[in-house]
């Protein structure tokens, strides 16, 4: 299913990969977020990761409905299959030392 939205999208494909989000509240603001930014698609890992949940769905106010939230079995390989079709894959983390608004992100 992944494979087939990237494909759909082409090279404006632009996804949110997330990895630990087990707060339903946390998918769902996540959610929210991806569609306003308009992502193709919220990737997350089948285990140790929260699902969609009616309070996933609640928090993401319509946005569990409109962007496509696919589970996968492996993360790391989901992300190399993401560079093997073309994708930049960049990572952010809270303790960065640099801004991600700061970062050229032009492609």
């Amino acid at each position: 299913a992944l494979d087939a939205r990237i494909a759909a999208a082409g090279a404006g494909a632009l996804l949110l990969v997330l990895d630990g989000v087990q707060d339903p509240h946390n998918l769902g603001a996540c959610l929210r977020t991806a569609e306003a930014a308009g992502v193709t698609a919220v990737v997350a890992p089948r285990d140790r990761a929260c699902s969609l949940t009616p309070v996933v769905r609640k928090v993401a106010a319509g946005a569990a409905e409109l962007v496509p939230f696919v589970q996968v079995t492996n993360l790391v390989r989901a992300l190399e299959g993401v560079k093997r079709r073309g994708l930049w894959v960049v990572g952010t983390e809270g303790e960065a030392a640099r801004d991600l608004f700061a970062a050229d992100l032009t492609g």
